[in-house]
């Protein structure tokens, strides 16, 4: 009996298994592809006699059950009473075998960073024959929770899995597709609850909070009463724009955009693509990622020879939604970024959604109630905007 806890010797042992018994059975919580021990797998499939994997949680990739559609001796546990979570294997050649009982799944983690251990004996230990038995009879109850997977059933598998990564790796404290910054309740501000969240906000030295909040509510009420932002007259879209106007003094709050030129132009012009872009987003409910993609790509139009980016184009996105966007700039990017653990260089837009708005929308003071006083309301309506107060800096 030998103790494996060591990912390049799990691999190499299953290698070998594969390759020297006629008989592979396994039964495992998940499996995942693009690593070898699934492509050995693959090019050895007819040794496969049973094998049992399951998905819950949406763990398992898709491509292993496209590679296994249609095969009658390799099941999938679709839909399980509980979490079907083992991970054996079995390999026989007569009445020669091993096995391995342990942590680890047929996933590309187990196989290569994840901390596993696993127990490998087989034929020559004590009492082989009976604990060989058991293994089988183990597995073949296994065997009767799932089915072949059919073609239908792994095309429907894969859509639910793509929609469900953003909020799986979110779980793990993972933002963005290869994230691999501080967790959540690292962040000195993300980990508050809405009571310290607000304290804090109060503690705006530069703006003051209530002055912040009455100009958010003159925007909302623009919004609410306005067809569209290009139905708006010029000095209140440069105030929502963060233009230099003579109707409001307040404009650069919450990111000022004067040195952007082609914006400055595009605002001046009203030009068709920022009231387009502005209309994809929604003035209540949760802004899906689908929604701010389209204002994104419709933002964009409104440049033809470039000059646009995530500052200006945040802006536009914390003053009509200021409950879910920060307006990312100059004056907060170095603290907001130190805080959230991200690099401030290379912002692009989908990091800005994977790495910031996600993060924000797992905060706690973000989850919270609204509050039932006026002046924590006004706070809790614009809370992601107010992220400015917390990290601005003259």
């Amino acid at each position: 009996m030998k103790l494996i806890s060591s990912n390049k010797k799990l691999v190499r042992t299953l290698s070998r298994l594969i390759e020297n018994y006629s008989e592979a059975t396994f039964a495992v919580a998940w499996a995942s592809s693009g690593n070898s021990v699934f492509e050995l797998l693959q090019e050895h499939s007819s040794r496969i006699t049973r094998a049992v994997i399951g998905t819950h949680f949406y763990q398992t990739h898709p491509d292993v059950l496209y590679t296994f559609q249609g095969k009658s001796n390799i099941r999938f546990v679709l839909q399980p009473s509980g979490v079907f979570h083992p991970k054996i294997y079995l390999f026989r050649n007569d009445d020669r075998w091993e096995a391995l009982i342990g942590s680890a799944n047929l996933t590309s983690g187990a196989l290569s960073m994840n901390s596993e251990a696993m127990l490998l004996f087989g034929s020559f230990e004590d009492g082989a024959s009976a604990l060989r038995d058991e293994i089988v009879a183990l597995i073949d109850r296994y065997w009767k929770l799932g089915s072949p997977i059919k073609e239908s059933e792994a095309a429907a598998y894969r859509e639910v899995w793509i929609r469900k990564q953003s909020a799986l790796r979110r779980l793990t404290g993972q933002y963005g597709p290869n994230d691999t910054t501080k967790l959540l309740t690292a962040s000195s501000v993300m980990s508050m609850a809405w009571d310290r969240y607000f304290t804090t906000v109060k503690a705006d030295q530069h703006h003051g909070f209530e002055n912040r909040c009455e100009l958010l509510a003159i925007v909302r009420r623009a919004f609410a009463e306005h067809r569209t932002f290009a139905s708006m007259d010029l000095p209140l879209r440069k105030t929502i724009a963060g233009l230099p106007n003579v109707q409001e003094s307040r404009w650069g709050w919450f990111g000022s955009m004067q040195g952007a030129g082609y914006y400055h132009q595009a605002v001046n012009e009203n030009n068709e693509h920022l009231s387009q872009a502005l209309e994809e987003i929604p003035l209540r409910g949760v802004v899906t990622r689908a929604e701010y993609e389209r204002y994104i790509s419709e933002f964009i139009e409104a440049f033809p020879n470039g000059r646009h980016g995530i500052a200006v184009a945040s802006r536009l996105l914390a003053l009509k939604r200021p409950d879910q966007f920060v307006c990312l700039d100059s004056k907060n990017q170095r603290d907001l970024c130190s805080d959230f653990g991200i690099a401030r260089t290379g912002m692009t837009y989908e990091r800005y959604w994977d790495e910031i708005v996600e993060r924000v929308l797992d905060a706690p003071w973000w989850n919270s109630k609204r509050p039932k006083n006026a002046k924590e309301a006004a706070v809790w309506d614009g809370r992601a905007a107010m992220l400015d107060a917390i990290f601005y800096k003259e």
